[in-house]
């Protein structure tokens, strides 16, 4: 046997015993090594260990497809009110209406109002005769289309002109001879020295007298040296018993004389 095949029986029976020690489950030093190697069966894996820490904000991807349409939103405030839009077409002709009330008939509808008007101012008329009658039976007077008559009673210038405005006629105001006289005539059934008020005065101007219209008169029948206005005081007019008037203070009392037309 030669030195090489000596030196290769050596060799590969180191190998083998090196196999067997591994098999044996025993480690042993290995001369001229740096290095101790442990030799043992694989062992059982171990349980994950726990998240590390988040790694830096990565590159900024690509823009993603556009998304489904969501869905619609509340309804919003009205705009602001637009422009008038352009005027439209003419309509369409509407339905024939009823035939109406013709013009004579009309007139002849007229008509008779107006007669029956004429018929009811006829029986107004008849009436007020008749009591224009009645007033002259109890010692009314009339003149004209006068009637004068009197409730016996005295009462100042406001009291006796309210009394005779809410029976419907007005203080004695004669315009005219034949008037006065048929005043005088009811002053004089209530004896000598009865007095009245007339529905004169000179409230507005001093020394101009005029109805209690507003119109200056137009007839007087003053008594000598009147109106003198005595003490700045007579601004009403009294009719005496023998048909002369005379300014007098409008607080004193006098016969209340109306006259209705």
């Amino acid at each position: 046997m030669s030195f090489i095949q000596f030196l290769t029986f050596l060799l590969y029976g180191l190998l083998v015993r090196a196999h067997t020690t591994t098999d044996n489950g025993r480690c042993e030093e290995v001369t001229n090594t740096c290095a101790v190697i442990s030799c043992s069966t694989h062992g059982h894996s171990g349980l994950p260990g726990r998240d590390g820490r988040d790694g830096k904000e990565g590159v900024k991807g690509e823009k993603g497809d556009r998304g489904p349409q969501g869905s619609r939103g509340v309804q919003g405030p009205p705009g602001k009110l637009g422009p008038p839009g352009e005027k439209g077409e003419k309509g369409s002709v509407g339905q024939k209406g009823e035939q109406g009330v013709s013009a004579t008939s009309e007139v002849d509808v007229v008509k008779e109002q107006l007669n029956t008007f004429q018929r009811e101012l006829e029986t107004f008329q008849a009436s007020l005769g008749k009591y224009k009658k009645i007033l002259l039976f109890h010692g009314g007077k009339q003149s004209g289309d006068k009637v004068f008559v009197t409730n016996g009673l005295e009462e100042n210038f406001e009291n006796a002109q309210r009394t005779c405005r809410e029976a419907g006629g007005v203080l004695a105001t004669p315009k005219s001879a034949a008037e006065n006289s048929a005043t005088q005539e009811i002053l004089n059934t209530k004896g000598e020295s009865a007095k009245a008020f007339l529905g004169i005065s000179d409230f507005q101007v001093e020394g101009i007298f005029r109805y209690l219209s507003g119109e200056k008169i137009i007839f007087t029948n003053w008594n000598l040296g009147e109106p003198n206005n005595s003490k700045d005081n007579e601004d009403c007019v009294e009719i005496q018993d023998n048909g002369k008037w005379n300014d007098i203070p409008c607080n004193l009392l006098r016969l209340v004389i109306c006259e209705f037309q």
